[in-house]
């Protein structure tokens, strides 16, 4: 090739409408959406493309089937639940103010509207039976579980919890306070006053904490 010819040229595919992460947003906000309305079992993959406005080859660029848009959608909501739950204890003064801002934002997604929405459709049977879907919930316990357990740490090592076993209690307390908010298929969700007097009633028993007057 001589210096004055120009370079071959390729021909350039369809140019896609949106960045890959942009497309994964869009298609999950639209899968949430849809799954409010439908349910999970009912809502399809058409009706998901849909209200993204977008095709059938978007789908397949993120997702091999429903199933794992779910758990993608479930990790995205567990991930920016914990965040947001990791944010308000650490903006806590000392350990007992972040014990009740923990119990508060978990009582939260039986209670708030929008979030107890979220929860009973991500929650819901169909979307149980979802190939992969009891590994994300257990991703999701750990994420909520971790600020739980540090303020436990940080409480028994000042004397704020001094009864407290950490690694032991932290799961029974999440327990109890995921139950006190409905979220427990076996248990009446209660009205969020009670919730909360009852898990803090169960926390100062087990943790040791003094009652405050």
């Amino acid at each position: 090739m001589s210096g004055s010819e120009a370079p071959p040229t390729t021909r350039a595919g369809r140019p896609r409408r949106f960045e890959a992460e942009d497309e994964l947003r869009l298609l999950l906000d639209a899968a949430l959406a849809v799954m409010e309305r439908n349910g999970y079992v009912d809502a399809a993959v058409a009706d998901i493309l849909r209200e993204a406005d977008m095709s059938t080859r978007s789908f397949y660029r993120h997702f091999e089937s429903k199933d794992q848009l779910l758990c993608a959608l479930y990790r995205r909501e567990a991930e920016a639940a914990a965040l947001r739950l990791q944010t308000k204890v650490e903006a806590a003064p000392n350990p007992r103010a972040a014990l009740d801002a923990w119990i508060d934002e978990i009582l939260s997604f039986g209670h708030h509207r929008t979030k107890a929405a979220r929860v009973a459709v991500l929650g819901s049977p169909g979307a149980m039976r979802a190939e992969g879907y009891a590994e994300e919930t257990r991703h999701a316990a750990k994420l909520l579980m971790a600020p739980l357990e540090t303020l436990l740490e940080q409480g028994a090592a000042d004397g704020s919890f001094p009864l407290a076993d950490p690694a032991a209690d932290a799961p029974l307390v999440q327990s109890v306070a995921w139950a006190a908010a409905g979220l427990n298929p076996t248990r009446d969700k209660l009205p969020r006053p009670e919730a909360s007097r009852q898990v803090r009633s169960f926390c100062e028993r087990a943790l040791g904490i003094t009652p405050q007057r």
